[in-house]
């Protein structure tokens, strides 16, 4: 696997981000509504009023991941410190672990027991997939369903799509953005927004006149957490270098407990580099 891959596979893997409670929670089902009247800021308000919110995580996962010339079917665990780490080790049907993951504030660490490799790089590396993707806050943010950037934005506008909210880019940050250096790169975001549950529901990053690297996810299955609503899975289509496609499944959610985020590389594991 190239390391390019690599990278890609570890965002789409950090994607499963559901939560459940030991209390009685239910699943949530969009139906039709009628659409309450907004301006782009009234509906960002609801948006971050709705926020899930937590302070740590842990869960079972189940990944399916395809790219341009394999599907790959893992199980494991899924760990989260909010605003410090995300953790997650990777199995093979068989439960051989096979890949831990673990990205901090400010770095990421791979560990690959098939080849018996390891990788240590800066946060930056997410770069590769989208500048956003370099604040962990903002990577948590959007892994349950969040978006801490988008609070009381001027930069949107609201249209109505179907039987959902859709906040769309700005005509004057359209106009700021061509009278911009042609090498001035700015990601664009569209989202559209459940009108019940006002929670994200589809979710598209992509850079400014070009379309062909973006990320599309799409949020569904969301279940009362608390008093709040997150989605139980995620659908992720990452186009660029490597077309890869992830669809997330979850079980046995613990939150708000002590958890461990244990890493360790055995001294015959050889470091690969950027």
């Amino acid at each position: 696997m190239n390391r390019k891959l690599h990278i890609l596979l570890i965002f789409c893997l950090m994607a499963a981000v559901p939560f459940l409670s030991t209390s009685c929670s239910s699943k949530k089902a969009v139906t039709k509504t009628s659409l309450r009247e907004f301006t782009a800021r009234q509906l960002i308000k609801e948006v971050d009023d709705n926020a899930f919110d937590y302070e740590n995580m842990m869960a079972k996962i189940s990944v399916k991941v395809e790219t341009n010339d394999k599907n790959i079917n893992m199980k494991g665990q899924l760990r989260m410190q909010k605003d410090s780490i995300i953790w997650t080790s990777l199995s093979l049907p068989l439960g051989l672990e096979v890949l831990r993951i673990k990205v901090s504030s400010d770095s990421v660490y791979f560990l690959n027991r098939n080849d018996k490799t390891y990788l240590c790089e800066d946060v930056d590396v997410f770069g590769d997939i989208s500048p956003l993707l370099t604040s962990l806050p903002f990577i948590q943010s959007v892994l349950v369903g969040n978006d801490i950037n988008l609070r009381e934005s001027d930069d949107y506008k609201l249209i109505i799509d179907g039987e959902q909210y859709n906040l769309l880019i700005s005509k004057s940050l359209k106009k700021s953005i061509k009278q911009k250096d042609e090498e001035w790169k700015v990601m664009l975001k569209d989202i559209w927004i459940d009108p019940q549950l006002y929670k994200i529901t589809k979710y598209n990053i992509r850079e400014y006149n070009d379309n062909k690297r973006k990320i599309e996810l799409q949020y569904s299955d969301f279940q009362l957490v608390g008093d709040k609503y997150i989605p139980t899975r995620i659908s992720i289509d990452i186009h660029g270098d490597q077309h890869l496609k992830a669809d997330i499944t979850y079980s046995n959610i613990i939150i708000n407990d002590n958890i461990d985020f244990l890493f360790n590389v055995p001294k015959k594991y050889e470091r690969i580099y950027r």
